[in-house]
């Protein structure tokens, strides 16, 4: 049985024709209530914490309806109804009655045997019908899959896309630690995200951890981009199917129908996944996690450069070329004099500025983002921590580290000097962030003694 814990008094008691009775879940996306319709069965209804005032954005709402209309119901929730009248959409589902993969895992430890094989065949048959109608999930994830008593079903798929009309940001959609990289580096999510994901949920549903594990999301964020997953206990096909799957290339993966196929078509004798139509890979045993940037490859595919091309790093050429002369180090240690001056102002009411001086609670918290480095062709994670002490932290592995404190007045654009650097071939400067919202703003980073920005992104609250 799902939780469902009584309605709060903000909550609606009606949306349209359905009676809520019960909260089943939050998310980044809108609130999910029980509800009944005419019928008197329960339904899922997801409130949608935006609104759709654009009318070129009510257009994309009802094609996605539409389209998500179409799924065959094979392992999935099916879409019953939707409403963008009133002050905020929702959308109506089937109600299915069994905890998600995410809470089953939690609860009873983690699938082997036939209950995994059949999580892998259940998800991707799903998928494959997702697909099949021209939708994109987004957002594929244990918390996603339901264990209803007859059978798995796949739920919000087509929901991110929706909520895309109703957002004001740029960043990538789906949950952070159930991402695809060619997500993290903003290019499109297509049907090859989604089978990354599925591989991230396998590993799940076999191991009760997730393939890149970190301790922050931006830790996880920087292990996709560049790490090696652990694949825990996977042998055999499953393991094979997942390595596929989590190539770095969307177009190296691949699709959910030929994952389908393989799961079905495993009697003895069969040929491999690569013989079956399956993009050939290298499909070594994989170790645990690791952060070797230097690695030219790994089992589940190339991950990005080498260490000597990696955000923050340096060769010795760039190095040569930067060493100052006698005159400028010498003018370069009397900017550090009136540097520290001014700091010292600055750290002893910088924080309580911070905290006080613009909203209460817009500010505090984790934020985290990834930025993109055109000059260098690099992208890589960032964490910003906008609270007493104020830090932040960047680089491949989240390897260079600095303290933050306020450089300007109120406003719309909060500027930071970055100092207290460190990290191999790190460098202080100045951090600039636009706000977008409560939740969402746009940074650039500016190296000390430049006048244009290094690398910009965008930032999420995490927390």
């Amino acid at each position: 049985m799902p939780d469902v814990s009584p309605l709060r008094p903000e909550d609606p008691h009606r949306l349209g024709n359905y009676r809520l009775d019960g909260r089943l879940g939050v998310g980044g996306q809108g609130v999910v209530f029980r509800g009944a319709g005419a019928s008197g069965g329960p339904v899922a209804v997801k409130l949608l914490h935006a609104r759709v005032d654009d009318a070129s954005a009510r257009r994309a709402f009802a094609r996605e309806i539409e389209a998500v209309r179409r799924v065959a119901p094979f392992c999935t929730a099916q879409v019953l109804d939707a409403d963008l009248d009133g002050d905020r959409p929702y959308i109506v589902s089937e109600y299915v009655d069994g905890p998600s993969l995410r809470e089953h895992v939690t609860a009873a430890g983690p699938r082997t045997g036939g209950d995994l094989d059949r999580v892998a065949v259940g998800t991707a048959t799903a998928l494959a019908a997702i697909h099949r109608a021209g939708v994109v999930h987004r957002d594929f994830k244990p918390g996603n899959v339901l264990l209803g008593s007859d059978g798995l079903r796949v739920v919000d798929f087509g929901i991110s896309r929706l909520a895309d009309a109703t957002a004001t940001t740029g960043n990538p959609v789906g949950t952070p630690a159930y991402i695809a990289p060619e997500q993290l580096e903003g290019r499109p999510a297509g049907p090859a995200a989604d089978v990354f994901c599925w591989a991230l949920t396998l590993v799940y549903a076999a191991s009760g951890r997730h393939a890149y594990t970190g301790d922050t999301y931006a830790a996880v964020m920087a292990r996709i981009l560049y790490g090696t997953p652990d694949l825990g206990p996977l042998t055999g096909l499953l393991k094979d199917l997942v390595v596929a799957c989590l190539a770095a290339e969307p177009a190296d993966r691949p699709d959910a129908g030929q994952v389908l196929s393989a799961l079905l078509d495993r009697s003895p004798g069969r040929p491999g996944p690569a013989a079956q139509g399956l993009p050939a890979r290298d499909l070594t045993a994989q170790g645990p996690t690791t952060l070797d940037p230097s690695a030219s490859g790994s089992a589940a595919g190339p991950r990005r450069e080498p260490e000597d091309t990696l955000p923050g790093a340096w060769t010795d050429a760039d190095r040569a070329d930067a060493e100052p002369t006698e005159p400028e180090r010498r003018r370069g240690r009397a900017r550090v004099v009136a540097l520290v001056a001014s700091l010292a102002v600055l750290v002893a009411v910088g924080v309580a500025w911070v905290l006080t001086a613009r909203e209460p609670g817009r500010l505090d918290g984790t934020w985290t983002g990834v930025a993109r480095y055109p000059s260098a062709g690099r992208v890589f994670p960032v964490e910003i921590r906008l609270a007493a002490p104020a830090r932040m932290r960047w680089g491949a592995d989240l390897h260079c580290s600095g303290r933050l404190t306020p450089a300007s007045g109120p406003g719309d654009v909060l500027v930071l000097a970055l100092d207290q650097v460190k990290g191999d071939a790190c460098y202080p400067g100045s951090v600039s962030i636009t706000w977008r919202g409560e939740s969402a703003a746009d940074f650039e980073v500016t190296r000390a003694g430049e006048q244009d920005a290094r690398y910009s992104g965008s930032l999420t609250r995490t927390n």
